[in-house]
């Protein structure tokens, strides 16, 4: 395919971290953001420099890798950086949003006038985590933007204050961006298939698609969740130092309930590759490499409480597969300890 265009809504972890990481080789980008974000001077600093560094972590060792971008910086709150959105959302090839859900209704009204007036098609992909985020919003935008749902697995984090292990994203900056050594980007090849998509995405059948979004829903933030809850009431600061029994009963909930209710709602599931992947999940949350935060894990917890997340949700989704959610369960009461300290 010729090199296109993107525009990348949200410069957090992860868009920095997995959105242009992974597009940069193909894609010439606008990243979209607003000027009371906490780390603007390095994105200032990152649209200088046209790149920056990140810290690419394997379960044991870290390598340091130079993301190089051609790459603008926009600011939609500002009165240069309004006019500036609303024409590279008319030239993009595909926007991505990845702002989190808290505030995702507020960047579809201000992105969909200036995409429901193209002409050309373009591909709308939301990167935020939830089920049927796209769907939520087809009322909002016309026929020419194909609405899409992401995978999105790559764990990305910002380096915490005093950690001094990793890389700077730059030279003089005090932020490090720490991310792991994962690739796949899967979409639907039903939604997809035709679309200006280059080998940093993945595309599959619907029904793979589907197993994958259940996967990262369940198996991926509700097993997290897990951790982090039990973690954070121990009062433990990494996954790394999660103790044995936390790890135990992580296996047993993922292996009795989590897995099994995968592998019975869907009939495309490899039973033996879910459970692996799940096992393989675990060791990237305690990889004294990519040294998640408890922290992360628990930040945004009423939100994960919503009954259509991964918690709630997670316990209907494993009861309508004829298994009581008895382990998995216990997360939600976790979490609401949590909420009843002020934490």
């Amino acid at each position: 395919m010729t090199r296109g265009k993107a525009v990348i809504v949200g410069a957090g972890a992860l868009g920095l971290g997995f959105l242009v990481e992974r597009l940069a080789p193909d894609y010439d980008l606008w990243l979209a953001d607003v000027s009371t974000n906490a780390n603007i001077d390095t994105l200032r600093q990152i649209e200088a420099d046209q790149g920056f560094t990140v810290n690419r972590c394997s379960l044991q060792n870290v390598q340091a890798h130079r993301v190089t971008a051609h790459l603008r910086l926009i600011l939609a709150d500002t009165p240069e950086g309004r006019p500036q959105l609303d024409q590279a959302l008319a030239e993009a090839d595909l926007v991505l949003t990845a702002t989190g859900r808290s505030v995702l209704d507020g960047v579809v009204a201000s992105i969909a006038p200036a995409l429901n007036g193209r002409q050309r098609k373009v591909w709308l992909l939301f990167c935020e985590n939830g089920l049927h985020i796209a769907a939520s919003y087809a009322a909002r935008f016309g026929p020419q933007t194909v609405l899409v749902d992401t995978v999105m697995s790559r764990m990305c984090r910002f380096d915490q204050p005093q950690e001094n292990r990793f890389q700077r994203i730059g030279p003089g900056q005090r932020l490090a961006l720490v991310i792991e050594d994962y690739a796949f980007l899967p979409l639907d090849a039903d939604l997809c298939g035709g679309g200006p998509f280059s080998p940093a995405f993945s595309l599959v059948p619907p029904a793979e698609f589907r197993l994958w979004e259940d996967i990262k829903l369940y198996l991926h933030n509700g097993m997290h969740a897990f951790i982090a809850y039990r973690a954070f009431l121990e009062g433990l600061e990494r996954f790394s130092h999660t103790p044995a029994w936390i790890r135990d009963q992580a296996r047993r909930v993922m292996e009795d309930e989590v897995v099994p209710a995968i592998v019975r709602t869907h009939a495309s599931a490899d039973p033996e590759e879910v459970e692996q992947y799940g096992l393989d999940l675990l060791e990237r949350f305690f990889s004294p490499a990519f040294d998640d935060s408890v922290e992360r894990g628990v930040r945004g917890l009423a939100e994960k409480l919503a009954p259509d997340e991964r918690l709630v949700g997670g316990c209907a989704y494993i009861r309508r597969a004829g298994i009581e959610p008895q382990g998995y369960a216990g997360t939600i009461e976790a979490g609401r300890q949590i909420l009843a300290r002020g934490e």
